[in-house]
């Protein structure tokens, strides 16, 4: 039953956090032109960390010792539930997740405090 309640608890603060990192601040965001540059400008602010984000990303201890220890059932991936143990993951999971397959690959991982795409 914990492990119930441990799991609504994780999709919970994803979800939380997955909608706190798609809101731009007004000041971010320049005023369109169109629809369609509207409809770019949203799509680069949620594809695109914003700069705090970057910097905090930046400071995450994203080594293959650091990918080992959050992947507890050692499958080679990260879980939602498993990116739960540490908050600045759990944060930016969703903006981790280039693939949206809900885990996070050993390349997606590193690349959060690399700053880039994985390939």
């Amino acid at each position: 039953m914990r492990k119930v309640f441990l799991g609504i608890g994780a999709l919970a603060l994803i979800c939380i956090a997955g909608i706190v990192t798609a809101q731009a601040s007004p000041q971010d965001q320049a005023p369109p032109s169109s629809d369609q540059n509207s409809a770019e400008a949203t799509a680069r602010t949620a594809s695109q960390p914003d700069q705090g984000t970057k910097l905090r990303l930046a400071r995450m201890d994203t080594s293959p010792a650091a990918f080992r220890k959050l992947d507890k059932d050692n499958d080679g991936r990260i879980s939602a539930l498993e990116a739960a143990d540490n908050p600045r993951l759990a944060a930016a999971f969703t903006l981790a997740d280039k693939d949206k397959d809900g885990y996070l690959s050993k390349e997606e991982f590193e690349a959060m405090g690399a700053g880039t795409a994985p390939p």
